[in-house]
Formats: structure tokens, C-alpha cells, sequence
């Protein structure tokens, strides 16, 4: 009894398979039947070819089949295997013709069942794909479109004939084009992908849709992919109005509570992970209730909407703000935390804070105060770093507001005595407790004393002496450093010309000016102011100025140098050597003198590197026609050595150390055996 078999032919590989699959070379009695379309009658003479050197012991015959098949289906290859009869090769034998014929009706009707099925198959496959709700898509191996439903077309509002063969990425920002072509790759790989992207609709409107990607394989091999997706703009904005309402505050958007200290928790797990020090601040708004109860509670929402503003404009790098609740603010530093760095930030707070502000044409304002925790010293998590930076917080309330204080005992008490500081220095010259130091400085050449250099010293009654290395660099940065600079300006101008109206008839005064005091635009008049008061000659004023202070604004400091020119004064560059500056920019300052930094002069008998530093310094300055000082002497022979190098002035405590008042008027002797005494 003959048995059949029968199948659609796609490709050479799937057809041996096929073959192998069924052991038809096993036999030597089959019967191929190649059925086909007439649109494939070029092809079928090389079907005929492969069936016969796969077979070698068949017979091939060939049929026409046209309008039997459906879609892209063009071929359907039957294989009979029969029992007992061999097969005449010129079928002249009734018998097998008889059979043959039944052959043939049997494998017509099993290309109709066939077909019949295929079509099914085509039309559950079409019902799913168009009737689906999301929008399904897909693309060849090279990712350009092959097909995509009606949902598709409604969506993205292309049609079939704008979208098939083109690259999808073509219609995705351009941002996202490398995302999407990564998923893409692995998909194709077998892969299953999903994510979430934002593309751009037909009519501009960017919408974010959900997409997975998956594999079309066809006999083991991959041959494209399929897109399903959908639009979820809706959701993710509902998401997003969610989260802004659960971790953010509504007025400012800062972060509330919670998301700060979700943050804060980051940070410290971090901040274990590589040892830094974290700060934390709570700033509470001084006496705010003033404004609610007069203005309302909208004027006060407004105001502190503001503050916010203003801090997030100027927030540190590394540095996270948050409002936890009415007038109360959180701040986390993360990088360059120390004592003076959180100090200086918690100040600059408290002048932003304090700035004039306006509701309705009327100004008033506010001071803020500010409590201060740090890790690890402080706390080791969340809750108890905000609870002492808080509970610091309220000791600068009740100290009077406007206060910072430091919750920890090791920070707290060096900040403290910072703090304490700045408020024995802002009544220091109220107080009277600052004086001046003059330092001669000798001529070199003929060894008499042409000038002092005025040195600021303050006494204070409980903390004693008080170096100046702590306290100019907390006047410079508080601002106080240009009314003391003032005071000392005037008070070495007034002593200066006493002292020429009694024995120093050519002494001259140089006077230290600080990068701050110099950039102020009022420094021209309190020059002016000085020696008018004073009645001192302006040739015997000399201006010291740090290369830092020019080189802040250069363009500035040049047409300030040469005013002061104008009005007969000198500039001395000061430490020269430790800066940064130009040699450029020092042939064109506007200069008298350079004072040489003593870091040059200590080793200058041992140091044949300082030696050539010095006397290449000299040289300079003899040909930029500008005198030299050389400050720090403490030996006879650095005294020597700069005579020798033709150096013009030296200062230091080998000549004569700084004296007071008294003791300058007492007289002194200089190592020239000069003796000087005021009449």
C-alpha cells in the first residue's frame, strides 16, 4: 500500500530537511510530484534538478496547479513511497497509471486541506494583528518597517505607505537613536526587550510609549522582529504628579521631609563608603510669624517662595536644599566639608536671606537662624543628624536669632571661638583695642632708615594677644577689614608726619592694603581722606598690595595703582614671588617698589636656587627702573649677600624688630650702629 506525504516548498534547507526527516533516499520506489503555479515555471526546472540528485532512484514528475495556492505559497512537492510495485520507467503499465491517478487526486485534495488551513492561519494571524489594541509593528533584519496595524496608524497618525520600508529610527529623536538600536540588536539576538521611550507623533506632540521588542524566527532562524507597544503619556504624567506631591514641597518644589531625607540616607551610605564628612544645616527664618500675621499667610508663602530662589542660585557644589515645613529649611554639603567651608557657606546664607525684600512697595527683612550637624561626628543616620543639626538650631534662636551654632563638641567649639571672634572683632575698634607696630626699613647703601612698615596688632582683654593670621582673614571675609584698613591707613599717615615734625624730618610709611579693602571703589577717597587728615606728603606713602589683590581684576587694579600714582603715593607689590602673576602683566603695572617674600631670603646663605631667584629679582627690578625689598633678614650674612646684589632696602628682625610707639620714640639702634631718637 502506497503512503504520500506532502509539503510546502520555502527553501532548499527546509525541503532536504524534509527529506531527511521522512528517509525517502531509504527507498527506491518514490514517486515525487512537484505541483506549482505557472508564475514559478522558472523555477521548476531547477527544483526538478535538486529532487533528482537528492533522490536519484525516484521518479519526478511535474504538475500544474495554478490558482490552487494561497498568498506567496507556489509550490507544494508530494512524496509517494510505494510497497510493492516498482515504478516503469516510461509508466506504460495500466496498473501504475491507474494508480497514479489516484495519486494525483489524492495529493489535489491534500493541497486544498492545505490550503484551506493556510488560510485559517492567515486569517486568526490578521484578526489578532489588526483587531489588536496596542499598536504592533515589524521590521526586517536592517530595522526598516515591513507591516503595522491600524492601531499603529491611529497612534503615531502615519499610514502604510509613509512607513513600509523606511528605518524605524528615522522617526525617533535623535538622542534616543542609539537606546533604540541597542534593544533593537538584541532582540534580533533572541532577546526580549522592553523599555520606555519618547517619540514624536506625526504632529509634533512628543508622547512616551512602553515598546517591547521581540524575535521573528522562521525554521530557526531569525528573520526580523515584532514591536508591541503603547502610549502611556497619561500614566507616566499621573506618576510624575504623584511623586511631586509626595516628596516635594508644592509652593517651592524643593524637596520636603521625606525626599530630603531619602537623600540625606544616600548621601551618609556614600559618604561610609568613601570616608567624607557630610554637613547638614537647618535654617529657621527669624521672627517669620511677624510677616503672616501682618501681610497673611499668601504674602508669606510668596516671601519665602523667594528666599528659595535666592539659595538655589547660589547653592555650593555638592549641596542639596529642602524645606521641611513653614519657614524651615534643610541643607546637605557633600563636598569640601570643613569647619571654615561650612562656616563661610552658612554666612553667605545668612546674607542672602538678610537682603531686602518686597511685597506690594513695601521692603523689610529677614534674618535667618542656622543649626549645624556633621558626619560622622554628629550621627551616623538621617534622623539623628537633622535632629542635632535642629536641636542647634534652636540655641541660635534662643541666643537671639541671626546666630549659627555648631551642635558638635569638636566642631562646635572651634567654630565658637571663630564666632566669638567675629564679635569681639566688630567692637574691637569701638573699643580701642587695636594698635600699630612700625618696622624699619634700612637703605642698604648708606644704612640710615628711610621708612617703617605700619603692622596692625590688637589686645584684647580676656583673649590677650591676638595674632593677626587669625584675625585679618575674619575681617577680610566679614567685610570689617575695610574700616579697619581705613583706621590704620589714617592712625600711620597722622604718626608718620608727628614723627617727621620731630627728628624723622624724610621718614616714609608703608601701609598693607588687602584684596578686599583695594577693590572697594571708596579706597581712592580714604587714601585721599588720610592725608588730608594727616597733612602728610603723598611721596611719603607707600600702598603695599598682594599679587592676589591685583589679579582679581586686573584691568581695575591697574587704573586704580595709577590714581594713586596721580596723587604722588607708591605701590609696593608685597611677597613678591609666591603669586601667580604675569611677568607680562608686572612690565605693565604701574609699580615702586617689589618686596621680596622672605621664604627667598631664610636659606639665602645655604640655597643657591634662592640665591639666583634673588638676584635675578634685582635685576628685573633694576631694569624695570623699580626699587627692591628684601623683607625677612634675620643674619649678618643674608644682610651681606643682598648688599652684595645691589639690592636696595632689607627689613627683618636682624635690622630691627616691629616696636611700638613707646619704644620707637625711645629710640633705637640700627646694626649700622645708627642710633635713632625722636626730639
Amino acid at each position: 500500500m502506497a503512503t504520500t506525504k506532502s509539503c510546502v516548498y520555502e527553501n532548499d534547507r527546509q525541503l532536504n530537511s524534509f527529506i531527511e526527516g521522512n528517509s525517502f533516499k531509504d527507498h527506491h520506489n518514490v514517486l515525487v510530484q512537484i505541483f506549482f503555479n505557472l508564475k514559478e515555471k522558472p523555477v521548476l526546472q531547477y527544483l526538478e534538478q535538486l529532487l533528482k540528485k537528492q533522490l536519484p532512484a525516484s521518479t519526478v514528475l511535474s504538475c500544474e496547479a495554478d490558482g490552487c495556492f494561497p498568498g506567496d505559497k507556489q509550490c507544494v512537492i508530494s512524496f509517494t513511497v510505494f510497497d510493492k510495485h516498482e515504478l516503469n520507467p516510461i509508466l506504460q503499465d495500466q496498473y501504475t497509471i491507474n494508480t497514479l491517478n489516484n495519486l494525483v487526486e489524492t495529493s489535489q485534495q491534500d493541497i486544498l486541506l492545505l490550503n484551506e488551513s493556510l488560510k485559517v492561519s492567515e486569517q486568526y494571524y490578521r484578526s489578532l494583528f489588526d483587531n489588536n489594541g496596542d499598536f504592533v509593528y515589524s521590521t526586517d533584519l536592517i530595522g526598516n518597517f515591513t507591516s503595522i496595524n491600524q492601531a499603529f496608524m491611529k497612534t503615531f497618525g502615519y499610514t502604510e505607505s509613509e512607513l513600509i520600508g523606511k528605518s524605524a529610527l528615522d522617526f525617533i529623536n535623535q538622542e534616543d537613536v542609539h537606546r533604540a538600536k541597542m534593544h533593537f540588536i538584541q532582540a534580533l539576538k533572541g532577546k526580549d526587550q522592553t523599555y520606555t521611550i519618547e517619540i514624536p507623533v506625526k504632529s509634533g506632540e512628543a508622547q512616551i510609549f512602553q515598546i517591547k521588542n521581540i524575535p521573528i524566527t522562521v525554521n530557526g532562524e531569525c528573520v526580523g522582529t515584532y514591536g508591541i507597544g503603547r502610549d502611556i503619556t497619561t500614566q507616566k504624567k499621573t506618576e510624575e504628579k504623584i511623586i511631586q506631591l509626595a516628596y516635594y514641597d508644592q509652593d517651592t518644589g524643593l524637596p520636603n521631609r521625606m525626599r530630603f531625607t531619602e537623600q540625606l540616607d544616600e548621601m551618609i551610605h556614600r559618604a561610609k563608603h568613601k570616608k567624607e564628612l557630610l554637613a547638614v544645616l537647618v535654617i529657621d527664618i527669624d521672627r517669620f510669624k511677624i510677616i503672616n500675621d501682618s501681610l497673611g499667610h499668601y504674602a508669606g508663602d510668596i516671601v519665602l517662595k523667594e528666599l528659595a530662589e535666592r539659595i538655589q542660585d547660589r547653592l555650593p557644589a555638592g549641596a542639596y536644599l529642602g524645606r521641611f515645613s513653614g519657614d524651615k529649611f534643610t541643607m546637605l554639603l557633600t563636598e569640601n566639608v570643613s569647619i571654615d567651608q561650612t562656616t563661610r557657606t552658612a554666612r553667605e546664607l545668612q546674607n542672602l536671606i538678610s537682603m531686602p525684600l518686597s511685597y506690594q512697595n513695601q521692603e523689610f527683612i529677614v534674618t535667618a537662624s542656622i543649626g549645624i550637624s556633621s558626619f560622622p561626628g554628629d550621627g551616623l543616620d538621617e534622623h539623628v543628624l537633622l535632629k542635632n543639626a535642629d536641636i542647634a538650631m534652636n540655641r541660635s534662636k534662643n541666643q537671639g536669632g541671626n546666630k549659627i551654632t555648631y551642635f558638635s563638641t569638636g566642631m562646635n567649639d572651634q567654630a565658637m571661638v571663630r564666632l566669638e571672634l567675629e564679635s569681639y572683632l566688630r567692637k574691637a575698634l569701638q573699643k580701642n583695642e587695636f594698635y600699630l607696630c612700625y618696622q624699619p626699613l634700612m637703605d642698604l647703601k648708606s644704612g640710615e632708615i628711610t621708612c617703617t612698615e605700619a603692622l596692625i596688632r590688637w589686645q584684647h582683654p580676656h583673649l590677650g594677644l591676638v595674632s593677626p593670621a587669625q584675625f585679618i582673614p575674619l575681617a577680610e571675609e566679614t567685610g570689617l577689614i575695610e574700616e579697619i584698613g581705613a583706621w590704620v591707613l589714617t592712625t600711620a599717615c597722622v604718626q608718620t608726619k608727628a614723627w617727621q615734625q620731630n627728628g624723622f624730618p624724610h621718614l616714609g610709611i608703608s601701609v598693607n592694603v588687602s584684596a578686599y579693602q583695594f577693590q572697594q571703589h571708596a579706597f581712592i577717597g580714604q587714601v585721599i581722606e588720610a592725608l588730608k587728615i594727616s597733612q602728610l606728603e603723598p611721596g611719603y606713602l607707600s600702598l603695599e598690595l598682594t599679587e592676589s589683590a591685583m589679579l582679581k581684576d586686573i584691568v581695575y587694579s591697574i587704573s586704580v595703582m595709577k590714581s594713586l600714582q596721580e596723587l604722588g603715593v607708591k605701590v609696593s607689590i608685597d611677597d613678591f614671588g609666591t603669586g601667580y602673576s604675569s611677568l607680562s602683566y608686572l612690565r605693565n603695572l604701574p609699580i615702586d617698589t617689589l618686596k621680596i617674600d622672605q621664604s627667598f631670603i631664610n636659606n639665602l646663605h645655604d640655597d643657591p636656587s634662592d640665591i639666583a631667584i634673588v638676584k635675578a629679582i634685582i635685576t628685573m627690578g633694576q631694569g624695570l627702573s623699580v626699587k627692591i625689598v628684601a623683607e625677612g633678614v634675620e643674619t649678618h650674612e643674608q644682610l651681606n649677600l643682598l648688599r652684595d646684589m645691589d639690592c636696595h632696602y632689607a627689613q627683618g628682625y636682624y635690622i630691627q624688630k616691629p616696636l611700638d610707639i613707646a619704644a620707637f620714640e625711645k629710640g633705637f639702634r640700627t646694626v649700622e650702629k645708627v642710633e635713632y631718637t625722636v626730639k
